[in-house]
C-alpha cells in the first residue's frame, strides 16, 4: 500500500492522474510554483470528484528550492512513498531524483505516448510497459485546466447526415464544382422570418445545374427531410428537422462527420467527439474555442482540424497548434484534414515543422484510415 504519492503540477497533468490511478495512494502531495497557479483549482476539483478516497495536499515550492523539496520528503521518509518525476519544473524533477537516490526512495517517470514507466530504485532503473487506465477527452481537458462546454457529437450518429457525408465523399469533384453556389444569396435565399425555410431561384441556374438540384431535392423529399412547393422559377423548401439545413449550408460540416466516422473505425481509438467547444481556464470564460474533431488513444489526445478547400493558411495551423499545446502538450497528435492541397506551398512545409500531419482526403476511406493508423 502506497501511503504518499508526490507529484508536481504541470501545464498538462495526465501523468499525475495516471500515477494516482496506478498506485491508489492514501495521500497525494502536489508541488506547485506560481507559474501553474491557474491549474490548481481545476485539478483540485478533478481529484475531489474522481479520487474521493485520496487526500490531497498542496505545497508551494519555487523552482530550484532544493531545501523546500528536501523538507517535504524528509518529513515523510519513513512512510511508503513514491515520487513522480513526470512534469513540473525540470530543475525540481532533477532535485527530487537526487533526493530519492540519496534517501533510497522509489521515483518514477511515465512516458504516456510509449506506454512505458521508468522506476528509479536503489540505483537501479526498471523499465516496464504499462497499460494505464485510459483517460477520456473530458479528463484530459480538465487536467489541463480547461472545460468542455458543448460538442456536436450527436450529429455524427444521425444516419441521414452520415449518408449525405458519404455521398459528398464519393462525388468530391462534383461537390467542388458546384458547392460555391450554395452560398450565393441570389440563388439560395434564406427566409429571415423562418429559419427552416429557403427559396431557390432556379432561373439563375443552367440546365445541368437544375438537373442536379432536382435529383438532390427528390432524394431529400424521399427521405422526409424537406417539403417542396414549386412555382415558376422559384422553389420553396421547408426543412423538417433542426439540423439538416445547417449541415448543407455550413461549410465543412460534412467533412467533420466523415472524419469522425472514419476515426471511429480505427480500433485503437478509445473515444472521439466533434465540434468540441471549450474554455481555456477560469480567467477566460467568455472566450470559447472550437476544435472540429478530438479523439483519444491510450490517454493521448488527437486534435483534428477539417478544411473542405485549398484556402487554409498558417493561421489555421497556428490555431490547431495552440489548442493541441494547451490541452495535450508534446504528447498530442495534430492533424489537418483537407480535401485539396493548400494554395500556398509553404503551408505544407510549415505544417511539417510544427508537427502537424497534413492529410489530403480524396474520398478513399480505406486510404485515410491506413494513413491515420500508420501515424498513431
Amino acid at each position: 500500500m502506497i501511503n504518499i504519492l508526490i507529484s508536481q503540477i504541470d501545464e498538462h497533468n495526465e501523468s499525475n492522474i495516471l500515477a494516482t490511478k496506478e498506485f491508489n495512494p492514501e495521500v497525494v502531495y502536489l508541488i506547485k510554483d506560481k507559474s501553474y497557479e491557474d491549474k490548481v483549482d481545476t485539478l483540485k476539483n478533478y481529484y475531489e470528484n474522481n479520487f474521493k478516497n485520496v487526500k490531497l495536499e498542496l505545497f508551494n515550492v519555487e523552482e530550484g528550492n532544493n531545501k523546500a523539496l528536501e523538507k517535504i520528503i524528509d518529513n515523510v521518509k519513513d512512510k511508503n512513498i513514491i515520487v513522480n518525476l513526470t512534469g513540473g519544473k525540470r530543475v525540481n524533477s532533477l532535485i527530487l531524483l537526487d533526493i530519492c537516490l540519496k534517501m533510497k526512495i522509489k521515483a518514477l517517470y511515465i512516458d504516456i505516448k510509449k506506454k512505458v514507466m521508468y522506476e528509479f530504485n536503489n540505483n537501479d532503473i526498471l523499465i516496464s510497459s504499462k497499460n494505464f487506465e485510459d483517460l477520456e477527452i473530458d479528463d484530459i481537458v480538465k487536467a489541463s485546466g480547461g472545460m468542455i462546454v458543448e460538442d456536436a457529437s450527436q450529429l455524427c450518429n444521425k444516419k441521414d447526415l452520415i449518408y449525405f457525408s458519404e455521398q459528398i465523399s464519393k462525388n468530391l469533384p462534383l461537390w467542388h464544382e458546384y458547392k460555391q453556389k450554395l452560398y450565393e444569396a441570389s440563388i439560395f435565399e434564406h427566409d429571415s422570418n423562418n429559419q427552416q425555410r429557403i427559396y431557390i431561384h432556379t432561373d439563375k441556374l443552367d440546365e445541368k445545374e437544375k438537373k442536379l438540384l432536382n435529383k438532390v431535392l427528390e432524394k431529400l423529399e424521399e427521405m422526409k427531410e424537406i417539403t417542396l412547393n414549386k412555382s415558376n422559377n422559384k422553389i420553396t423548401v421547408d426543412f423538417l428537422n433542426n439540423y439538416i439545413k445547417a449541415f448543407i449550408f455550413k461549410s465543412g460540416t460534412w467533412l467533420e462527420i466523415e472524419t469522425n466516422k472514419l476515426i471511429n473505425k480505427i480500433e485503437e481509438i478509445d473515444e472521439s467527439k466533434n465540434g468540441v467547444m471549450f474554455l481555456w481556464n477560469d480567467d477566460n470564460k467568455s472566450v470559447r474555442n472550437e476544435v472540429d474533431v478530438v479523439a483519444v488513444k491510450d490517454s493521448v489526445p488527437i486534435f483534428i482540424s477539417c478544411k473542405d478547400s485549398d484556402k487554409y493558411n498558417e493561421m489555421a495551423l497556428n490555431e490547431l497548434n495552440v489548442y493541441a499545446s494547451k490541452f495535450g502538450g508534446e504528447n498530442s497528435y495534430k492533424f489537418l484534414v483537407a480535401t485539396k492541397e493548400p494554395i500556398k506551398s509553404p503551408v505544407s512545409i510549415r505544417a511539417k515543422e510544427m508537427g502537424i500531419h497534413l492529410i489530403i482526403f480524396d474520398g478513399d476511406e480505406d486510404k485515410f484510415i491506413r494513413t491515420i493508423k500508420a501515424i498513431i
